[in-house]
């Protein structure tokens, strides 16, 4: 696709990108695809991303300010698999969805605008049924939003929650989206709807949230297979790796080499631990990560943005560090112990790391028991000293499992990056008579 100098005849991305890093990283990665391929984009997002989204050529629309999330992100109850889907909800729904909207309403060039949708932005398929000429391409980041009856997500730690008959996955879907989903979006949905002189939509997350024009998957089909019902044409993209390739801080890097001289010739190999970016309630996490490595005898890497959760007086073959790019560090390390999150296990795979997963909420549960699925990683809830023991033993230096991670390490390298893939599907959207026509389900 061409550019021109006249900005009002670009064509023009508006993305959405609610939440944390692991939520923005990816969005991102697809917008400096678009600007690529000639467009203009505008993104949505919390204020700490912004520098991230200016840095990759796109413009930042600062939706929640840096205080609303921290305020966010400080309750505790945030990581529970109920309370932290009511908090999302009531977030997406308050603070996202009319700010959006009016990005989307100041920003797009009738004929020339794209809209692509996190799961979280309810705004762009409101716009859609508003104005049905502004496409909108939705992107999936991981399986676990995907309903499959047959072939359900696993969604809680619970050991009950039910994975058959398929119609009772269906009735609890049902009655999900009634009681819980519902209740916590459909006020904001539907008033906005009206006040744009639209019908009100029921069962917001069973058919209506997914775009009749293209549904775009950011993992491999080894990785998810499941096809959403309902929805617009549907592309696996694979997953966007080239998020985690941002240049290392040189003083990120030497301090990585040093920890790496001094301490993993004797030691063997580090453990890389991190409870996510956006985790602010981790220092049991770090202390376990610390008693773990004292037993196996292994050097320890700690990374989270909170330096605050780092415990004082660490053991001098303890690096605590920030945020760093993933595919430069884990190829080195020995396992990787983390919260789930899909662009972290994406890492994991892609560098060959065993993994150990202890999930809390949202997608992180079914990232788990994937990779316990492929054979390369192991599932605890509210791990015990024990029980990582046990984990990280049956992971490190197995030979059955170091094979099957350089499998899918090798199977990744060749695969395109998928922000790449779903960039050139979204240009396909501005010309209409190329797009596959939409198929019912």
């Amino acid at each position: 696709m061409t550019s021109t100098s006249d900005p009002a005849a670009r064509p023009i991305a508006i993305i959405s990108a609610p939440g944390s890093r692991g939520d923005v990283n990816p969005m991102i990665a697809i917008g400096r695809a678009l600007v690529a391929l000639g467009f203009d984009c505008s993104i949505s997002l919390a204020e700490p991303y912004a520098p991230l989204a200016e840095k990759a050529g796109l413009r930042p629309e600062v939706l929640i300010s840096r205080e609303r999330f921290d305020l966010l992100l400080a309750d505790p109850s945030v990581w529970e698999p109920l309370s932290g889907l009511r908090h999302v909800l009531r977030g997406a729904a308050s603070d996202f969805l009319r700010p959006h909207l009016d990005v989307i309403f100041k920003r797009k060039r009738p004929g020339r605008t794209v809209l692509v949708s996190h799961p979280l932005d309810f705004a762009s398929r409101i716009h859609r049924d508003y104005d049905p000429q502004t496409p909108v391409a939705d992107v999936v980041l991981s399986p676990a939003m995907v309903r499959d009856p047959k072939d359900p997500p696993v969604l809680t730690p619970w050991w009950f929650e039910p994975r058959r008959p398929s119609w009772l996955i269906s009735l609890g879907y049902r009655i999900g989206d009634l009681f819980i989903l519902d209740r916590y979006l459909g006020d904001a949905v539907n008033r906005t709807r009206r006040d744009l002189g639209l019908d009100p939509v029921q069962r917001i997350m069973h058919r209506w949230w997914l775009s009749p024009d293209t549904v775009l998957a950011l993992y491999p089909d080894w990785f998810g297979a499941s096809r959403p019902i309902g929805g617009g044409v549907w592309r696996q993209c694979g997953f966007p790796l080239a998020v985690n390739s941002a240049g290392m801080a040189a003083e990120d890097r030497q301090r990585l080499e040093e920890h790496r001289s001094s301490h993993e010739g004797v030691r063997g190999r580090s453990v890389f631990f991190t409870p996510g970016t956006a985790h602010r309630h981790a220092k049991a996490f770090f202390e376990l990560g610390i008693a773990v490595c004292e037993e196996l005898g292994r050097p320890a890497i700690f990374a989270t943005s909170h330096q605050d959760q780092i415990p004082q007086g660490l053991p001098p073959w303890v690096l605590p560090i920030g945020y760093v790019p993933l595919d430069q560090v884990l190829p080195h390390c020995a396992a990787l112990v983390h919260h789930g999150g899909i662009g972290t296990t994406a890492a994991g795979l892609a560098s060959g790391c065993p993994q150990v997963v202890t999930p809390m909420a949202f997608d992180q549960f079914h990232n788990a028991s994937r990779l316990q699925q492929l054979g390369v990683g192991c599932t605890l809830y509210r791990p015990k000293l024990q029980a990582l023991l046990a984990g990280l033993r049956g992971l490190i230096d197995q030979p059955r499992v170091d094979e099957k991670c350089r499998s899918l390490a090798n199977r990744l390298s060749r695969e395109e990056d998928g922000a790449e893939v779903a960039a050139r599907q979204i240009a396909g959207l501005l010309h209409r008579d190329a797009c596959p026509a939409r198929t019912e389900r």
